[in-house]
């Protein structure tokens, strides 16, 4: 990046400058190869001529015909039809694109009318009328506010002056459901031209969400901003690069090091272009110490922290760390520092990894023969562990630790709740907030961030049933991630302190466990730990306390401009997460919830769309995605609420589609699956989130209290869409979607898109319910114990729960005198004997029995 460095030796040389869109389609012919790298590599060489009285003179001739789209535009022939776009003022020099001959004039259009210009000594481009916006074919209520209001009032005052009253009237009567072609029937109402042109550029911007640049429009024509056709040299060499437009400064170290570097560069160094400066502020900030950087969704949290890698890598002696407990996005973080940085040898000083990985390689080297065991799928049988825990908790295959668990779990369905997914997470929780030599505090220890309670009683049971579930993992070859966190805080004190600097992206997800591993792998001191997080991404039940940790006296900051999301998509999904906050939430001592300022564009409007059935969800989905990828959208994503990875990965591998993982790459893989876990840290064009349906959102069997964390979860899926954002549903939308309804349309699938039946093919497969090796297959042929781990015994009262662990024994009995069945083989035939007379309603109690016979119905 040409930040910084040496002024040219003369100030009467010509200043160059270049934008975001040049650098984005310099690259892009750069990497296309054939005759677009050509005609690149002789921009290329204009580029390293820039010391010369005229750079272009030996390379290029202008074209034949002039260009007044752009005030002061001057277009290159590079040959086959290839234009090379500058702005050439008096004293300076801007480029501004590079591409075909169709795609510049596309260019144009889309840009007449921008200018160069100082704004607060940054160097910015105030934008012309911008892109055609069309009529919406949907919109929401949020679109009403007058477009007008968008604007200060001194500035709505200097737009409107000399306008007759009539015609300044329409102006303020149009709304974000209003179009282009308004705008210019009603500027025929204005005499004068040039104030014709400049009213429909400022309205049309707004139109697009570009609030920010509809004010620099008016402030540059009332000289509150100047262009650069109105600054002096001096003025000129004082102009610091603004979010747009960057200097080149001709003879500096970071100009030679940019021309090396373009033929290196890969696709994804787009996102790493021009960071805007409160970006830019914390990248090349020094700190005493351990920071924590807050950022909303969508505010380049990533992005700051791949690049402040990079920086702190500069130093010969530097060991940076960079880290993320997602699995996948630790693969995509890894990407990025390779596409991003150039220069091999400080690359070389980054590492980049999952904090499983992390912890992996730690116990390997402290326990070499416990190799095998420190994986996530078993070494005999490659059995995912969510499967291994499934076992585990339903005691099959013999193995009954997890009995000590079964009040619990009994309480749990009671109350409506999952106590399998439940209990996992508590002791997830528990690993994540004591160290295993000091669980017993767990008995008395307030259960931050869980608010469903466990009764005191039973938390010793807790205890022995996450010491069963550590015996089952270690004798079936296999561990989960925070079991290697627990396993390598027994050598704690062993860890050394190997890294100069750690960066913790989407440190959120870090319990006091993994963070107190963190502060023993580098000392203390400047720059030490660099926590980079929001909490309204919070999505995992952990016990978090950097106190506890070891990590103290944080300096902070603090990003709040979101510039990922249309102002459509960010607006429904903030009112989706507004909605369900929680005071966990909002305590947090290390992390804080901002209020996002929108990005300066507008989009569709997201839309909830319902179809028949699940199935027919996914078909459509991949239809429209499909539809979408023929008209050049380049990245699609396909998120299903209410399954795991492990599911979706299964179902996708069917699908022949791309599971979204660490080697997920843009270029190849323009469609994926995932679950919605799994999106966090990505961005796509086009995002579609299935299964949008009650019960699923929030989930049925999840306690009210914490539903919260799965609104977290949905919010951050729906902020990974840039510009389209589809919520699909089946029967019932979520009454969450429901609640934002003037954020979002609704409409049928039908009406969106053709379904497509090559696309009919399933659902994905949850894990079975039944233990597969039992030969049955119907929940209602289990005994009652088993068929009290289903999702049917939901809501059972706690009698009529052991009363079918009494008497559906597995065997069935029936007294020898009377020859009245007093046992039953399975809960099917107790149910179907309940329906067909009261009889055994003694047996039973009479409540007990009616509530049966609920179940049956």
């Amino acid at each position: 990046m040409l930040m910084k460095g040496p002024e040219p030796a003369q100030a009467t040389f010509i200043q160059y400058f270049q934008t975001r869109n040049f650098e984005n389609s310099l690259q892009k012919a750069m990497l296309a190869g054939g005759n677009a790298k050509r005609f690149a590599l002789k921009v290329k060489a204009i580029l390293g001529s820039l010391d010369q009285e005229d750079p272009f003179v030996r390379i290029v001739k202008q074209t034949n015909h002039g260009e007044n789209r752009i005030p002061h535009c001057v277009k290159y022939d590079l040959g086959d039809g290839w234009r090379l776009v500058t702005c050439q003022y008096a004293k300076t020099c801007g480029f501004l694109f590079v591409g075909k001959h169709d795609d510049a004039d596309r260019w144009l259009e889309t840009n007449k009318g921008q200018v160069f210009a100082v704004e607060d000594r940054r160097a910015t481009l105030v934008p012309g009328v911008g892109p055609r916006v069309y009529a919406r074919t949907h919109s929401t209520v949020h679109q009403d506010k007058k477009l007008i209001d968008y604007l200060p009032a001194e500035l709505g005052d200097l737009l409107f002056e000399g306008l007759p009253r009539s015609v300044a009237k329409r102006f303020e009567s149009l709304d974000g459901r209003s179009s282009s072609e308004d705008l210019l029937l009603i500027a025929e109402g204005i005499d004068e031209p040039e104030k014709a042109k400049f009213v429909i550029a400022v309205f049309n911007q707004l139109l697009a969400g570009n609030v920010e640049g509809a004010e620099n429009i008016v402030k540059l024509r009332s000289g509150a901003i100047p262009s650069f056709d109105d600054i002096d040299d001096e003025q000129l060499l004082q102009i610091e690069d603004g979010p747009e437009i960057r200097r080149l400064r001709i003879g500096s170290d970071e100009y030679e090091k940019w021309l090396n570097d373009l033929e290196k560069r890969m696709a994804w160094y787009e996102w790493f272009l021009y960071l805007h400066p409160e970006q830019e502020k914390v990248v090349k900030a020094d700190y005493p110490g351990s920071v924590q950087l807050s950022g909303v969704s969508g505010s380049g949290k990533t992005c700051v922290a791949v690049r402040r890698a990079l920086r702190l890598a500069e130093q010969p002696d530097a060991r940076v760390l960079l880290v993320t407990l997602n699995r996948s996005l630790a693969g995509l973080l890894r990407q990025l520092v390779e596409a991003a940085g150039t220069d091999e040898q400080i690359r070389s000083r980054i590492e980049v990894t999952s904090f499983f990985e992390l912890a992996q390689s730690q116990l390997i080297a402290f326990e070499p023969d416990n190799k095998r065991l420190y994986r996530d799928v078993t070494w005999r049988l490659s059995e995912h562990v969510d499967e291994i825990f499934r076992e585990y908790y339903r005691q099959w295959l013999n193995f009954s630790a997890a009995g000590i668990l079964v009040p619990t779990h009994l309480s749990m369905n009671a109350r409506g709740v999952n106590g399998e997914v439940y209990l996992r997470e508590e002791f997830d929780w528990i690993r994540a907030a004591v160290a295993p030599e000091g669980r017993k505090a767990y008995l008395d220890l307030q259960r931050r961030g869980r608010r469903f309670q466990i009764a005191s009683e039973r938390r010793q049971d807790v205890l022995t049933g996450l010491s069963g579930w550590e015996t089952k993992m270690r004798e079936v070859g296999v561990i989960d991630y925070l079991g290697l966190t627990s396993a390598l805080s027994r050598h704690l004190e062993r860890i050394e302190s190997e890294y100069t600097n750690i960066i913790v992206d989407e440190a959120q997800d870090f319990g006091t466990t993994e963070l107190r591993i963190i502060r023993h792998l580098v000392a203390e001191g400047p720059n030490d730990i660099f926590l980079c997080g929001d909490i309204a991404q919070t999505i995992l039940p952990k016990h978090r306390a950097l106190a506890d940790a070891g990590i103290h006296n944080l300096s902070r900051a603090r990003i709040v401009q979101n510039y990922r999301n249309s102002r459509e998509i960010l607006m429904a999904a903030y009112e989706v997460l507004r909605n369900n906050l929680h005071e966990d939430i909002l305590d947090s001592e290390d992390l804080e919830i901002l209020d996002p300022k929108f990005a300066n564009f507008s989009g569709s409007v997201p839309m909830a769309l319902c179809a028949e059935s699940l199935e027919e969800e996914i078909a459509y989905a991949r239809s429209y995605a499909e539809t979408r990828l023929s008209q050049g959208v380049r990245t699609i994503c396909i998120a299903f609420a209410g399954f795991s990875s492990r599911d979706i990965a299964v179902f996708a591998k069917r699908c022949g589609v791309m599971a979204l993982d660490g080697n997920y790459d843009p270029r190849s893989d323009s469609l994926v699956f995932c679950d919605l876990e799994q999106t966090k840290g990505y961005e796509f064009e086009t995002l579609i989130i299935i299964q949008c349906t009650d019960a699923v959102l929030p989930p049925r069997d999840a306690p009210k209290e914490e539903e919260h964390r799965a609104a977290c979860k949905l919010y951050v899926a729906m902020t990974r869409a840039r510009r389209d954002l589809i919520l699909s549903f089946h029967g019932t939308a979520s009454p969450w979607i429901m609640a934002v309804n003037e954020s979002i349309g609704t409409a049928l699938w039908s009406e969106a898109e053709d379904l497509k039946q090559a696309y009919i093919k399933g659902v994905p497969e949850v894990l079975p319910e039944v233990e597969p090796d039992s030969g049955i297959r119907d929940a209602y042929k289990l005994s009652g114990i088993q068929f009290l781990y289903t999702s049917h015994a939901l809501g059972l009262s706690i009698e009529a729960q052991q009363k079918l662990i009494e008497i559906v024994d597995g065997r069935g009995l029936v007294r020898g005198g009377s020859r009245r069945r007093v046992k039953w083989a399975d809960v099917g035939s107790l149910l179907r004997d309940l329906a067909q007379s009261k009889l055994h309603d003694t047996t039973l109690g009479p409540a007990v029995a009616a509530e049966l016979r609920q179940l049956a119905g």
